[in-house]
């Protein structure tokens, strides 16, 4: 008995760990973030792309986005399970991740400020005043 306990359990411990090994980890100063601005505001996205660096992410890239949108939305590149996306949302406190995939590569996650940017970066107005 003590034989077969002992078995069931070097058996559970070792595919717990394959599953862990075969799990890409994901940690924030990984990932490549793009920033985009679709709120009129002017730099905008240079003032988010500081704050997240500062939050230790990796931005590649900030800009203007092409049309006004009313609400921040994330947009995860890279992984259909949206982790990389959802790592970001948690940081900032924004529940809306879609996936769309970049065909370039170049990015992992892109975020678009909308014009609700003060619930998720209440004072980065004051910033380069």
């Amino acid at each position: 008995m003590v034989g077969i306990i002992a078995v069931f359990t070097y058996s559970f411990v070792e595919s717990f760990n394959l599953k862990r090994k075969n799990e890409e980890i994901i940690k924030k100063n990984n990932l490549r973030v793009e920033v985009l601005n679709a709120t009129g505001v002017k730099r905008l996205a240079q003032k988010v792309t500081a704050r997240l660096r500062e939050m230790g992410f990796d931005v590649i890239r900030y800009g203007n986005h092409d049309m006004e949108l009313n609400e921040t939305c994330i947009f995860d590149r890279k992984y259909p399970d949206l982790r990389a996306g959802k790592l970001l949302a948690k940081e900032i406190g924004n529940p809306k991740v879609y996936f769309e995939a970049d065909p370039d590569d170049l990015v992992d996650i892109t975020i678009i400020i909308g014009k609700d940017y003060k619930k998720y970066f209440s004072e980065i107005e004051k910033e380069w005043e």
